[in-house]
């Protein structure tokens, strides 16, 4: 019986085979756990401006009064709005019109129960602009999602003095 001498090729494998398995795996591994879906983990697109503002109408949840401009109510005069105002729901429509209703309490007894208005994003739709009654003109928009809308704009509020208003709305 002859034996064949065992070289070092014999005695000790080529690892090529095992480290290339090795990294491969590892690679699927890394790169498996990085992929997550991105946004709300749905695969439907996020929701333009138009589609947030006009979803669902909108009611005044609180006023204040944001001196340095900075977009945040160092003051808050919700409780200085009538409640005939805070109870107003405005609708927004996609043809850039709307309605404001007057809902139980109204101002004026007079006063029809619904008013148009017409709106306009301008800016790249940073800035929501028209005659919908909580600020007639333009207002900046701060944030606008699903269930809020926070917006800031100059009055001043029956006086000779502007303010800088930040108004949150929601549905």
């Amino acid at each position: 019986m002859q034996f064949k001498e065992r070289t070092q090729e014999s005695k000790n494998p080529p690892m090529k085979p095992a480290v290339f398995t090795i990294l491969a795996f590892t690679l699927l591994f890394i790169s498996a756990a990085s992929c997550k879906k991105s946004g709300t983990g749905s695969d439907t697109p996020a929701k333009s401006k138009t589609i947030l503002l006009t979803q669902a109408s909108w009611k005044i949840q609180s006023v204040g009064i944001d001196a340095d401009k900075n977009g945040v109510a160092e003051t808050d005069v919700t409780s200085s709005v009538q409640a005939c105002q805070l109870d107003n729901i405005y609708t927004f429509k996609t043809d850039g019109t709307g309605l404001v209703d007057e809902a139980e309490a109204k101002c004026n007894a007079g006063d029809p129960q619904t008013k148009p208005f017409t709106w306009i994003f301008k800016n790249t739709e940073t800035v929501l602009s028209g005659t919908f009654g909580f600020s007639n003109g333009d207002a900046t928009i701060l944030s606008l999602n699903e269930t809020n809308l926070v917006v800031t704009y100059d009055d001043n509020l029956g006086t000779s003095t502007s303010y800088h208003i930040l108004a949150t709305l929601k549905h």
